[in-house]
């Protein structure tokens, strides 16, 4: 530890009360965008995934590493390093081994969770190779941190007691390292849907809606970056009881936020049944009385396939969306991609010309389990009726 000046002035000064705000608000803010995640694919789609699985793993970690930080603040982060009892140093190192721990594997895991939420969404097959090799790289780089983090110190115990002897590697070299390659991977998975989005065949509106859900892994991108600052403060201080807070803190920031991340796009079904207007299904192809369906100036030829379920040709990337809509009956399982066979009536019941609306998948892959909660294109057929004579059955027009 850095030599310091004991400066008698700032004895009272403590930014515990920042440490417990912080950790208390994003730990709520977190908890219930995971559990909502939850109630959604569980509950309103029965569809739970791997990819939310592993979501809720890393959401406990992250409570762990608000419990640990915690406990930091407790011994002592956020005063002044000289009016810290001397007793609180080696409890305070325990804790902070235990944030540095939990922090690392909760970080992996989120991404992991979003690697097998894009496996699930994006069916082409460099999509899937490539997300399949950023889960083998996130995997190993796991593996990897718990080694590294049990060798820091040989024995571990010198880490929070220099007095039992022993030998560390150098701390900041390891805290660059692993920073620079959290700030890799999270541009890697930032940008890793954007040619695929580019790629569709979808309304101008609808495409920046998709690019802007997916762009909110931008903010801990931006965390990750304004982190590496703190660290390097915290690593020159001579004050680390209380410069540590900074990078504690932004540590924490980071997890919570590529958490929120990951989940906001998950919760569509929510969004929707709460306010069907504002977040239900845009972008829609119309079929002619001709026979022809457009598509803003282009054509599609939707096809049925022996199961009953529907797809569009002519799309480059297969895509599946979460396409919920409170106010249209539905599977209750939620396992299917697109219900085709159930007709919605929006037009008139008093025996004159009417309309009925089919919504029919852009996807090739129909009617594969466990596509609620990513990307589907779909297509809206629009067909006009009559009731014959009598009001007995309908003739087409």
């Amino acid at each position: 530890m850095a030599q310091m000046t004991p400066n008698p002035a700032l004895n009272g000064q403590s930014r515990f009360g920042e440490i417990v705000i912080i950790l208390s608000v994003f730990s709520v803010i977190s908890t219930v965008a995971v559990a909502m995640r939850c109630y959604a694919r569980l509950f309103m789609l029965r569809c739970f995934g791997r990819d939310d699985g592993v979501m809720v793993a890393a959401q406990v970690l992250a409570l762990a590493s608000a419990v640990a930080i915690g406990l930091e603040a407790q011994y002592g982060l956020g005063r002044h390093t000289w009016v810290v009892p001397q007793q609180n140093l080696i409890p305070y190192m325990k804790a902070f081994y235990a944030s540095i721990v939990v922090y690392n594997i909760a970080v992996c895991l989120t991404k992991v969770s979003i690697l097998l939420q894009y496996k699930r969404l994006f069916s082409n097959p460099i999509m899937q190779r490539i997300t399949l090799w950023g889960l083998c790289f996130l995997v190993a780089w796991a593996v990897a941190l718990a080694f590294l983090l049990t060798l820091i110190c040989q024995p571990v115990a010198a880490f929070w007691d220099p007095s039992i002897g022993g030998k560390c590697l150098e701390a900041s070299t390891i805290w660059y390292i692993m920073a620079g390659v959290n700030i890799a991977s999270d541009f890697a998975i930032l940008v890793l849907p954007m040619p695929v989005i580019k790629s569709l065949q979808l309304p101008k509106r609808q495409k920046i809606m998709l690019i802007a859900v997916f762009c909110l892994g931008f903010f801990p991108c931006a965390v990750s970056i304004y982190r590496v600052k703190t660290l390097r403060t915290a690593i020159d201080t001579q004050d680390p009881m209380y410069d540590n807070v900074d990078p504690a803190t932004w540590s924490f920031l980071e997890l919570t936020t590529g958490v929120l991340a990951a989940c906001l796009p998950t919760l569509r079904p929510i969004f929707t049944a709460a306010m069907p207007g504002l977040f239900g299904a845009s972008g829609h192809r119309n079929r002619t009385g001709h026979g022809q369906s457009t598509h803003r100036g282009g054509t599609a030829k939707p096809h049925i396939s022996q199961n009953g379920s529907a797809y569009a040709r002519g799309e480059q990337f297969k895509i599946k969306e979460l396409d919920f809509d409170s106010q249209r009956g539905g599977s209750s399982s939620g396992e299917e991609d697109v219900e085709f066979g159930a007709l919605k009536h929006v037009g008139r019941t008093d025996g004159k010309a009417g309309a009925y609306s089919v919504s029919v998948a852009a996807a090739e892959e129909g009617r594969r389990s466990g596509v609620f909660g990513g990307i589907k294109a779909t297509t809206v057929v629009t067909q006009q009726v009559t009731r014959g004579v009598g009001g007995k059955g309908y003739a087409r027009r």
